[in-house]
């Protein structure tokens, strides 16, 4: 079994002076979702506690209900457990399914507890709750696990000022009943694995500071376990920058903020980041955009009155700086001429091809050598614009409701190669094939990482990336391949 762990999120207002991200907690539970659903898979996610930062607030349910939408969008089931930051209890469970006294999930017994609050931030489990421990082991052979808010450990193995204070107690009777596994959140710098006899002692950090971290925890058959501590941030050794992103100037932009940007980047991890909003977006109309003309009449079609290039500079002027450069993302027209204008086009050294069209969409699969030859004439007039990376371009394919064709991929290689550009590394409604990573790889092509982001939740998330290229075979140093 595979057990995910998030604790203290502490939504609420931003506190300035901080480590709290809590203004900023619907943008990390979007990306850590994501992350759990598309690369974790765990069989069960636990939330325990201190959803809030302050739950006596009028808003509090409302804010509640927020997260608990987002949190339904995990594709495991989950348990969920108040803190003492969410406000009344009762009100809590009106928002979230409150779990029953014993949970039982994949074989595996699940004991959440909500112990009783005491000074200075710790907490006291009722003989009740003792109890429940041997109703739990009654007529069960398998793992259970004791789940609470307040960190709990032995009070001699810990630095932590937070434990139950009947700890002794709670320990002696979780031997006495074979509950071989606790786990707590609380104390937001966590407590590394306790290992007490037969029980594990795990101390989850909190998700509301850097790294924003969350746990797995696995099972075996065998009851051994193993933990893993895992952040949202990228590791800042690896020196990671963003190549691709857009601005709150793009049409298809759903929360993005350069200023906001800049500061989730370096929360992040990563060494820098290059904002390229679409050039198309810039010089056309969203019907002109959206429809292809552009693609269709290239810039001479470009209307006056649709210009908002200058903007987009004066963005640039105020934002950019040593970590933070500005580019463009731009297609060439049918025709093959790149989607900037001559005047605009020695501001930018950044610029990042793509292809968002191909002329001719044809279903019969016997005409498929029409669509082949389009593309490579497409991609080759692209790439000898000077263009520093090549972003998705099999995504065309797709939104083209056609087959990727897996043909296409060494001559894309080698017009890469030809043309000295890099192939970007993009999973913005995107899978990039592994088939084609692998070729990249073998014929010496740099990479680009890249969110191509669009919504504040995707900045740098490169754990995607990573574990890409690890299925295309590549186990060394990512500074031997990045552009």
């Amino acid at each position: 079994m595979k057990i995910a762990i998030l604790n203290d999120l502490h939504y609420g207002e931003a506190m300035e002076g901080s480590p709290r991200r809590c203004e900023m907690v619907p943008i990390l539970l979007k990306r850590a979702v994501r992350r759990l659903n598309e690369l974790e898979h765990p069989d069960l996610t636990l939330v325990l506690g201190d959803l809030l930062n302050d739950g006596d607030l009028p808003d509090a349910t409302e804010r509640l209900t927020l997260l608990k939408e987002m949190l339904d969008k995990l594709k495991s089931p989950s348990i969920v457990i108040p803190g003492n930051h969410d406000g009344d209890v009762e009100e809590f469970y009106r928002v979230f399914a409150r779990p029953k006294d014993i949970e039982e999930v994949g074989g595996v017994r699940f004991l959440p507890f909500l112990d009783e609050e005491q000074p200075h931030f710790c907490a006291k489990r009722s003989q009740q709750g003792m109890d429940r421990l041997k109703a739990a082991r009654s007529g069960f052979i398998g793992p259970i696990v004791s789940l609470q808010h307040t960190c709990f450990f032995p009070p001699e193995r810990a630095h932590a000022p937070h434990n139950l204070t009947n700890a002794p107690d709670v320990i002696r009777a979780m031997r006495a009943n074979g509950v071989g596994l606790s786990v707590s959140g609380h104390h937001h710098r966590g407590v590394e694995d306790i290992r007490d006899d037969k029980i594990l002692f795990v101390n989850a950090p909190a998700f509301c500071e850097a790294p924003f971290a969350y746990m797995m925890i696995e099972l075996d058959s065998q009851g051994r376990i193993e933990t893993q501590r895992r952040s949202l941030s990228m590791p800042r050794m690896l020196q990671l920058v963003d190549t691709h992103m857009h601005t709150q100037m793009a049409y298809c932009s759903d929360d993005m903020d350069v200023a906001t940007t800049i500061r989730l980047a370096r929360d992040f991890g990563l060494a820098g980041i290059c904002i390229t909003e679409h050039s198309g977006q810039l010089y056309f109309s969203r019907k002109e955009y959206w429809s292809k003309m552009c693609l269709q009449e290239g810039m001479g079609s470009a209307s006056p009155e649709h210009n908002r290039m200058a903007e987009y500079i004066a963005l640039k002027d105020a934002f950019g700086q040593e970590d933070v450069r500005f580019g463009l993302e731009a297609d060439c027209d049918y025709h093959g001429n790149l989607l900037i204008a001559d005047s605009d086009r020695a501001r930018f050294d950044h610029i990042v091809g793509a292809l968002h069209g191909l002329p001719r969409v044809l279903p019969d699969p016997a005409q498929a050598h029409v669509m082949y030859d389009d593309f490579l004439f497409m991609v080759e007039r692209t790439l000898q614009q000077g263009v520093v990376s090549l972003a998705h371009p099999f995504r065309v394919f797709g939104r083209s409701h056609a087959p990727v064709p897996e043909a296409l991929f060494l001559p894309t290689a080698k017009l890469l190669k030809q043309y000295g550009v890099a192939a970007e590394i993009n999973f913005h409604t995107n899978l990039p094939p592994v088939a084609f990573i692998r070729i990249c790889l073998d014929i010496g092509i740099k990479f680009t990482f890249a969110s191509d982001a669009h919504d504040l939740s995707e900045i740098g998330d490169f754990a995607y990336h990573i574990d890409l290229l690890k299925q295309a075979g590549f186990d060394g140093n990512l500074s031997d391949i990045l552009l």
